[in-house]
């Protein structure tokens, strides 16, 4: 059986809850992430994270999120780059738009190998005489 590809795409339209600035463009994102690719997530979240012996609640979500942002997003437009690196907008809901933008893809991409899987078993059944 073939999977599907691991990436996927999406078209992405935001309104800044406190600046009202219009962000929007394509985003190519990974679906699924491979043992490579979870292991820099946990060093960019331990790195955003810096360490802390007790970190917050909210500071473990936002490295969280933002980790998982540098990681899953392949392709996206350059405010967005500019944004991730360096984190400077005001817009905070809109990090947690994109990451469930990614998120809905990779729910995708799980149903679309489980419908293959079923396809699969189902042809592999003896049809009754």
């Amino acid at each position: 059986m073939s999977i599907p590809k691991n990436e996927s795409g999406f078209d992405f339209v935001h309104i800044g809850e406190i600046t009202g600035k219009k962000y929007d463009g394509q985003f190519t994102v990974k679906c699924m992430l491979n043992l490579a690719d979870k292991r820099m997530l946990e060093i960019e979240k331990s790195r955003l994270i810096a360490d802390l012996q007790n970190p917050t609640g909210n500071l473990n979500a936002l490295g969280t999120v933002i980790a998982n942002l540098r990681i899953r997003i392949i392709d996206a437009p350059d405010w967005y780059n500019q944004l991730i690196n360096n984190l400077d907008t005001l817009d905070e809901e809109l990090i947690f738009e994109l990451y469930t933008q990614c998120l809905k893809k990779s729910d995708e991409w799980r149903e679309s190998v489980k419908a293959k899987m079923e396809e699969k078993s189902e042809g592999n059944v003896p049809k009754e005489s």
